[in-house]
């Protein structure tokens, strides 16, 4: 299963950077509803016995312009933005990569 999330969706290999904590204290002020839903559904996905990986972005509203994407846990610099384009690419990419599966990466464009 592949699905998209926020980062205010906590992975367990999120390291501390402006990416992972940012991301989790706004929705918690501004909407805590949407927040504590967030939260149940990756507590769900995590207990399911499926394969999955979770794709985290951040404000997929920016427009494409020929860039490629990358993903991080925090242990890397990651821009606050993504493209629709490059989310739904990255959405194909643990297709192939096994290290991907019972993953949370941000995903960002380069």
């Amino acid at each position: 299963m592949i699905t998209l999330a926020t980062p205010a969706l906590q992975s367990e290999d999120d390291k501390k950077s402006l990416s992972t904590i940012l991301p989790r204290i706004l929705p918690k002020l501004f909407m805590p509803n949407g927040y504590a839903e967030m939260k149940k559904i990756g507590e769900l996905i995590k207990q399911s016995n499926l394969d999955w990986t979770v794709v985290r972005i951040i404000n997929p509203n920016i427009k494409y312009k020929g860039q490629s994407y990358g993903y991080s846990f925090g242990d890397q610099p990651a821009k606050m933005s993504v493209s629709r384009r490059m989310s739904l690419n990255s959405c194909m990419t643990p297709l192939g990569k096994s290290q991907l599966i019972g993953k949370m990466p941000i995903v960002y464009n380069h």
